[in-house]
This record gives C-alpha cells, sequence and structure tokens, in this order.
C-alpha cells in the first residue's frame, strides 16, 4: 500500500515539475510545423478511430452476453465478464474520444483546431 502511496505521489511530483518547462510554440520554424504534424495525425487518429471501436465494442458485449445465456452457469458467468470488460473499454474509448484530442490540440499550442465530438482535426499546412 504504501509502495503504491509513493509512486503516485513520485508521478504527480514528476507531471508538476514537467509543467513547469512546457511553453506554448508558435509553428515558425520546421520543425514545430512537423511535430504540430505529427500531433495532428495522431488527433486525427483518435478522433476517428475510437468512436467506432467503442461502438464495436459494445455490440459484441451484448452478443457476448447473449450467448452466454444459452450454456450453463460457469459459461454464463465467463459472458457476462466479458461483457462487463467490454462495457468498460467501450465506456473508455468513448472518454478518450472526447478528452484525448483536446488535450493533444492543447499539447500542440493552440494550432490544431479541433471540437469535442468530430471526427477530424485542423492540421496547420494540411
Amino acid at each position: 500500500m504504501k509502495a503504491n502511496y509513493t509512486m503516485t505521489v513520485a508521478i504527480i511530483a514528476l507531471f508538476a515539475i514537467g509543467t513547469l518547462f512546457a511553453q506554448v510554440v508558435t509553428p515558425t520554424s520546421t520543425e514545430s510545423l512537423r511535430l504540430a504534424k505529427a500531433l495532428g495525425s495522431i488527433c486525427n487518429l483518435a478522433a476517428a478511430l475510437l468512436p467506432v471501436v467503442a461502438f464495436v465494442l459494445f455490440i459484441l458485449a451484448g452478443v457476448a452476453y447473449a450467448a452466454g445465456n444459452f450454456f450453463g452457469a460457469d459459461a454464463r458467468a465467463k459472458s457476462v465478464g466479458w461483457a462487463m470488460n467490454m462495457i468498460t473499454g467501450a465506456v473508455i474509448a468513448f472518454l478518450l474520444w472526447i478528452i484525448g484530442p483536446v488535450i493533444i490540440s492543447g499539447l500542440s499550442g493552440g494550432t490544431i483546431q479541433y471540437s469535442p465530438g468530430q471526427t477530424n482535426c485542423g492540421i496547420p499546412g494540411a
């Protein structure tokens, strides 16, 4: 228990120290423009792929739950566990779909334009 608390405090401290050195960089040089394009492609991937993954996980969770009810108690218990895990994964994917591109947009210094719920991000110079 103590080791987990110490590790959590260390990670939070490293994150806090890292934010002290964070700077907003305008894409005036080619290096920062390439970084903005790379972050934009990651943002596009997250914005386009995560809702599809979440939807598929919801469908598969329903199929697993329904299929488990045709078998015995052991198979039913396993299928309910699988279905709950898939639903948890789908909810996390939906949250990442909303929050992830916003964080990437913030890390780019505002050069990537994204509104929550979109399936693409505005990449500079593309």
